[in-house]
């Protein structure tokens, strides 16, 4: 299976705005410049990350990035905030555990963080409810887009054109924290990663199959059967410790599959291309650490070619 196969499969899109009287989103109101931001999970809470390229340096932000404490790296400089203890930001939490619900990419601008996304349609209920009820006040949530999405592809070509994108394939060997899903893992499937906020090295995705999945499988649980959807929980201790090692380095993930590779997993992540030799450094890191035999496949920079082997 190839992410072609699976593009509009998430058939929805929420472009949702959300802001908060907080002390750095006060901050950064004036700032017009559409900042990267990435959501992840630290000891079962909500954090982002907020990326100031270096480019966009002046006396304001360099003030600003003191204040906060920011963290530097080659191309940007960082600030990490919690956001599950900040009442309208709490919309996000609760739609990022929602069955199917997947967050393409965040920003902030204007002293908005926008949240780009995608789930199956047979949540819409679920979304517009949440919706209606943390978006009430249009000064500081508002909805810019709920309707069909334009699937995995034509998102990537976007993210593309407003930062370059690269892409790492990797082939991971099996190991017995796959044994209640190993058979799963072994059929014409793929599975997206929705969120990795759980504190016990879990991570949730999206399972997509050619093949009707029968009977009850441990982890797996139906969303569209029908369109062969289904959500899964996944335990993998490599997978985990790079997760934990990347947030820790503040290296942004834009999207994560996997798929069987006969009695490995093949995974492949795409990520700004400035941080590809950091994220590569710490798959053999790890798999050094671990004893795992770890090959690479790919290894290059986002063209709409990639989609003829992913």
């Amino acid at each position: 299976m190839l992410v072609r196969d699976i593009d509009r499969k998430l058939d929805m899109r929420l472009v949702l705005r959300v802001r908060q009287n907080t002390e750095f989103f006060s901050a950064i109101a004036d700032i017009r410049t559409k900042l990267p931001v990435f959501i992840y999970g630290k000891n079962g809470e909500s954090w982002m990350s907020t990326y100031f390229p270096r480019d966009s340096r002046n006396s304001k932000i360099d003030m600003l990035l003191s204040r906060f404490r920011a963290a530097e790296k080659e191309d940007s400089f960082v600030v990490d905030t919690r956001i599950n203890n900040v009442k309208d930001l709490a919309v996000i939490n609760k739609l990022i555990h929602l069955p199917s619900f997947i967050v393409n990419r965040s920003d902030m601008s204007g002293g908005f963080i926008n949240i780009y996304s995608r789930f199956h349609s047979s949540q819409a209920d679920a979304v517009s409810s949440l919706l209606a009820e943390y978006t009430a006040d249009g000064m500081n949530s508002r909805v810019d887009w709920l309707g069909p999405s334009p699937g995995i592809t034509s998102i990537m070509d976007l993210i593309n054109s407003e930062y370059p994108i690269s892409l790492i394939t990797y082939d991971l060997p099996m190991n017995g924290d796959e044994e209640s899903i190993r058979s799963i893992l072994s059929g014409d499937v793929m599975a997206e990663a929705s969120n990795s906020l759980a504190d016990d090295g879990s991570f949730s995705a999206v399972l997509y199959s050619g093949t009707p999945i029968h009977g009850n499988v441990e982890g797996i649980s139906p969303v569209s059967p029908e369109d062969g959807i289904y959500c899964m929980v996944m335990r993998n201790s490599f997978l985990t410790m790079v997760r934990d090692k990347a947030n820790q380095q503040h290296i942004m993930r834009t999207r994560f599959f996997i798929k069987p590779s006969g009695e490995k997993l093949q995974i492949t992540v795409f990520l700004p291309s400035a941080s590809i030799y950091e994220y590569y450094s710490i798959i053999f890191e790890i798999a050094r650490k671990t004893e795992n035999r770890v090959s690479v496949r790919h290894l290059l920079p986002y063209t709409h070619d990639v989609w003829n082997f992913v």
